[in-house]
């Protein structure tokens, strides 16, 4: 299945991120990256990795013309098929360095699957029942946390004892 990387703005009083400004991005290939590589970058305003794409493509094409038509064919079809492989690494890199804070990882075989995962997690469930109820009438939308963190697992009762063994001191 595939793995969604969840991406929140930062906010400059802490407080709480509304769910709609969450960035869900997914990893691994991206078909759209593959076959309209320029639009797409266009579409999710990837300025500085279009500039980026654009000069390598032309480096590239200049550099594999010298070797001939069929070397330049093949070159410019990896550099296509390596630019699709990490698109969605330089959409990470570029919420990065627009100031996005990482919140976790969740997997789902589509995005719909992936944000109802997300937003059933126990934390997020746990925030939205301990939130003030809502007067009537109104709607009441609860926030993810700004910094999800994974709870550590409960500590074990006896650090000694692997796999399905009884607990010491318990008889059949």
């Amino acid at each position: 299945m595939p793995l969604y990387t969840v991406h929140a703005p930062k906010t400059a009083d802490g407080s709480e991120v509304d769910p709609a400004e969450l960035v869900f991005v997914k990893d691994g290939f991206c078909w759209p990256a593959l076959l309209i590589a320029i639009p797409w970058l266009v579409y999710r305003r990837l300025w500085l990795t279009l500039v980026l794409y654009l000069v390598a493509l032309v480096a590239l094409s200049i550099v594999a013309g010298l070797a001939g038509s069929d070397a330049s064919i093949v070159v410019i079809v990896l550099f296509a098929f390596w630019f699709a492989l990490e698109a969605n690494g330089f959409r990470r890199w570029t919420l990065e360095r627009h100031g996005h804070v990482l919140l976790g990882v969740v997997e789902g075989r589509t995005l719909e699957e992936a944000e109802r995962r997300f937003f059933g997690t126990a934390e997020f469930s746990d925030r939205a029942e301990t939130s003030p109820t809502p007067s009537p009438g109104s709607a009441m939308v609860a926030a993810p946390p700004s910094q999800a963190v994974p709870k550590p697992p409960p500590p074990r009762a006896e650090a000694g004892i692997v796999g399905l063994f009884p607990s010491p001191g318990i008889r059949r």
